[in-house]
């Protein structure tokens, strides 16, 4: 069964945190707002992402959640296609190689972020040490500028590929937390995931100056911005700005009262704006509605999407570690099945490089990690005569794990 891919325009264009703002309440309900607005770029150049987490944004329970917009830039750098796909028949433990990688963070107060101006989805925040403005015309198009005085800036823009939007999923039930021993119930826990653009049209640029990276720590641990020896190197031989243009990119829009260290996720996508083509894993710590995979794929001249359900999914991590700096297991390997509807698809996903998005200072995220994977994927959609509808091998992919951890390691 296949459908065409539709997407309404109120479904995900406007910030939710103005309307919300009425009925969120006091105490722990009211600092358990989240809103996710996630920018991957899959490019030779950068492969990374731009996220925007607007969290507490009233600062309720300060003692314990942190309050405000958090700006996140982390990926990649260097031409390092020929590498990923050469990597496609490596061994997942093989790929151990430091990447020029750099993790930013900035966190803007919620007094100083304007939301959905100059117009719906829009955002323009300024303070002494960042300024950032977001423009949306519509849930799928989306231009970000970021500078950080001059040491960063970054210019992206996004164009979704018409006819690929999935449709809004949303769960009420989020009632399990870490081994079961919390309850999202009595907070009203809900959380929707929207995702307009599993497939996009990225063009834009880095510039980092050398004097930046200098300041960062080398690696993830007590401060949450870092750049990697690699990096630093690069940019110090003159390095220092980054390009891309018609590269793949993916889109999401999320949001939800959820406490954070409660809510887990194991996350990936695979866009290729050159075929039209993408597949989708989203799963949810404690929920069926939000375990679910969509592909989407270009077939007699039109698009088409399907959509396979948590019972017709089967997920499994052949490969994995202990990360001794996220302080839990993460997977090297995933292996994914579905069939439903005279579809069935497989897909193997190399993770290549993890970069830990940690905070450490407040309770309710110390206990919890993002660990963001840079990996590359190969996926087959075939129907039930055996015909191959949509496949890639090697495709640059992306996506995230994260979840509550018992022990938090000492940075070294």
């Amino acid at each position: 069964m296949t459908t065409n891919g539709t997407h309404s325009d109120s479904a995900t264009t406007a910030w939710r945190w103005p309307t919300q703002a009425p009925i969120l309440g006091t105490g722990l309900r009211g600092a358990s707002f989240i809103e996710w607005r996630y920018y991957a770029v899959l490019a030779p150049s950068f492969h990374g992402m731009v996220g925007l987490a607007l969290v507490n944004p009233r600062g309720q329970a300060a003692l314990v959640a942190e309050s405000g917009l958090l700006v996140i830039v982390a990926g990649v750098f260097g031409d390092d296609a020929q590498s990923q796909r050469a990597a496609a028949d490596a061994p997942a433990a093989d790929a151990t190689a430091e990447p020029a990688a750099l993790c930013w963070m900035h966190l803007f107060r919620t007094a100083d972020c304007d939301f959905d101006a100059p117009g719906p989805g829009g955002l323009l925040a300024e303070d002494t040490g960042c300024c950032i403005e977001l423009r949306h015309s519509g849930p799928c198009d989306a231009e970000i500028r970021i500078q950080s005085g001059d040491a960063l800036a970054l210019a992206l823009r996004h164009r979704g590929v018409s006819g690929t939007a999935c449709a809004p999923v949303a769960d009420d039930l989020l009632d399990r937390g870490p081994a079961g021993l919390f309850s999202g119930k009595l907070l009203g826990s809900r959380w929707l995931v929207d995702c307009p653009a599993p497939v996009a049209t990225t063009d834009g640029e880095i510039e980092i100056d050398a004097g930046l990276l200098m300041a960062l720590a080398t690696g993830p641990g007590d401060t949450p911005s870092y750049a990697t020896p690699a990096l630093r190197e690069r940019a110090a031989s003159g390095a220092g700005r980054w390009t891309w243009q018609q590269a793949s990119g993916y889109y999401e829009h999320c949001y939800g009262l959820r406490p954070l260290p409660l809510h887990g996720w194991d996350f990936l996508f695979v866009p290729d704006v050159e075929r039209q083509q993408a597949a989708v894993l989203q799963t949810y710590l404690g929920s069926r509605s939000l375990r679910y995979l969509d592909v989407c794929w270009q077939q007699n001249g039109a698009q088409q999407q399907h959509r396979f359900g948590a019972d017709t999914l089967h997920l499994e991590w052949t490969e994995s570690m202990n990360d001794p700096v996220l302080g839990t297991r993460r997977p090297l390997v995933r292996r994914i099945r579905a069939e439903a509807d005279g579809l069935r698809l497989e897909l193997q996903n190399r993770v290549l490089h993890r970069l830990p998005l940690l905070r450490r200072h407040k309770l309710a995220v110390r206990h919890f990690f993002i660990s963001e994977e840079i990996g590359i994927a190969d996926w087959t959609l075939s129907d039930g005569r055996g015909e191959v509808l949509a496949a890639a091998r090697g495709q640059p992919c992306g996506g995230e794990l994260a979840h509550f951890r018992w022990r938090v390691p000492v940075p070294r």
